[in-house]
């Protein structure tokens, strides 16, 4: 099985680089590990929109708001291997892990710029019907076919 500690190595891999503000940090200058799932997150939404490979090609937006389909976490964890200072550019991997009926489990490896790890985690996040009219508003649903074709083309790390 794998851990946060481990590093997924197989399947596709979407990257966002993320230069590292003021804002991300705390009075020492240091990313405020808060922070991090703000950026692991920033990493699927911009995996959504990014085309394939390295993406789905489904902006966020147009599945939030056009299909009514939300992702929200249920579960989210991390470990933090090294600081990552105010300045610096880094890199947010994310992989899939595991592709569910009704959620996807997304791992992340956060890289300096020397390709050091910083931090590792994951995610878990449900599929949940948006639409107000619907009988099963604000519950879990089924992936839709084409989105989990889109993820099985993008690839899931074993």
């Amino acid at each position: 099985m794998t851990t946060p500690h481990d590093e997924p190595t197989a399947g596709g891999v979407h990257v966002l680089p993320v230069d590292v503000g003021w804002g991300h940090c705390d009075p020492a200058g240091i990313v405020y590990f808060p922070r991090f799932f703000e950026m692991f997150h920033a990493a699927m939404e911009s995996w959504f929109g990014a085309a394939p490979p390295t993406g789905l090609g489904l902006p966020y937006q147009a599945v939030i708001v056009g299909r009514r389909l939300g992702f929200p976490a249920v579960h989210t964890e991390a470990d933090f291997r090294a600081p990552t200072h105010f300045g610096e550019r880094i890199g947010v991997e994310l992989r899939v892990a595991k592709l569910g009926r009704t959620s996807i489990t997304l791992a992340y490896v956060l890289r300096g710029g020397a390709g050091d790890v910083r931090a590792t985690g994951r995610t878990v996040v449900a599929v949940m019907d948006l639409d107000p009219s619907s009988p099963t508003h604000h519950r879990g649903c089924p992936l839709p076919d084409d989105i989990r074709a889109a993820i099985e083309a993008f690839g899931v790390a074993p």
